[in-house]
C-alpha cells in the first residue's frame, strides 16, 4: 500500500512540474519592457487576469517615463490609453500592486514626479464603459 501511495504522489509531482514547464503563456508581454515584464511574471501569488492588467497599465504607462517629451498631438491618445489601462487594473488588483508596478516602470525617485506632470499637463476624460475594453 505504501508503495502504491508513493507512486501515485510521484505521479502527480511530475504530471504538475510538467505542466509548469509546458504551460502555454496566458499575458501577451509584447510592448512592456523586459524587467518589467519578469517582475510581473514573478508574481507568484496573482491570478492571470490580474498579470494581464499589470502588462497593459505597463504598456501605458510606459509612454509617460519621457513625458516632457511627448508632443501634444499625442497626448489625447496616451491619457486615453492610460485611464483604460487604470480602470481595469482598478478592477483587478490593489492599489499597493498598481504602485509597485509604477515604481517599477519609472524608478522610486521619478514617480511621483511623472504622475504629477501626468495629472497637469495630460487632458482628464472620461471614457464610457463601452469604450474601455480590458485585456
Amino acid at each position: 500500500m505504501n508503495q502504491f501511495k508513493l507512486i501515485a504522489i510521484s505521479l502527480i509531482a511530475t504530471v504538475i512540474t510538467g505542466c509548469q514547464i509546458i504551460s502555454p503563456i496566458f499575458v501577451d508581454y509584447n510592448g512592456v519592457r523586459m524587467d518589467v515584464a519578469q517582475w510581473i511574471n514573478h508574481q507568484q501569488l496573482l491570478t492571470m487576469q490580474q498579470k494581464r492588467s499589470l502588462a497593459q497599465l505597463s504598456k501605458a504607462q510606459q509612454k509617460l517615463y519621457r513625458i516632457e517629451q511627448i508632443p501634444e498631438d499625442q497626448k489625447l491618445a496616451i491619457a486615453k490609453q492610460n485611464q483604460i489601462a487604470l480602470h481595469c487594473a482598478y478592477l483587478n488588483l490593489t492599489e499597493n500592486k498598481i504602485n509597485q508596478l509604477q515604481v517599477m516602470v519609472f524608478g522610486q525617485d521619478k514617480k511621483d514626479a511623472i504622475l504629477e506632470k501626468y495629472n497637469q499637463e495630460f487632458p482628464h476624460i472620461k471614457l464610457a464603459t463601452t469604450a474601455i475594453q480590458c485585456e
